[in-house]
């Protein structure tokens, strides 16, 4: 049987453990992020893509966990976009917390910017239109 002490120790320890965990899980920083925030980066990203378009950025949003590196989170077109636009990127950041489309945590839109320099690190997952969904080689 544990003494008074020992069981106080291991409550710490329990406790440090969890934090620990909680920090370093993959996907855990997506917590942190608002809903509002990712859907103004889905709109900056995809606005012109449609609700297929809309959902594979916010599905890539969720992947990443973080909204570092995302262009489109500070897009200047963002509040000049219509209502419809809105309540699309609304529905597909909703949607992207069950429909997980592919794995992708990074994304480009080939046809307008050319292939991205770190891709040589990354493998494609994911295709849709002129954007190309990928994650980093495990």
């Amino acid at each position: 049987m544990l003494t008074h002490k020992q069981m106080r120790w291991a409550v710490i320890l329990a406790f440090v453990v969890a934090v620990l965990v909680v920090t370093f899980i993959p996907g855990c920083k997506a917590a942190e992020l608002s809903d509002k925030q990712c859907i103004r980066a889905v709109i900056g990203e995809a606005s012109n893509q449609g609700y297929e378009g809309m959902l594979a950025v916010a599905v890539g949003i969720r992947n990443r966990g973080t909204l570092k590196g995302v262009y489109g989170a500070n897009a200047k077109h963002i509040d000049n976009e219509p209502m419809w636009v809105w309540k699309i990127a609304k529905r597909a950041w909703k949607d992207s917390e069950f429909n997980r489309i592919h794995t992708g945590t990074h994304w480009e839109n080939i046809k307008a910017f050319g292939t991205p320099y770190w891709v040589k690190d990354m493998i494609e997952v994911y295709r849709l239109g002129d954007h190309i969904f990928y994650k980093e080689v495990e």
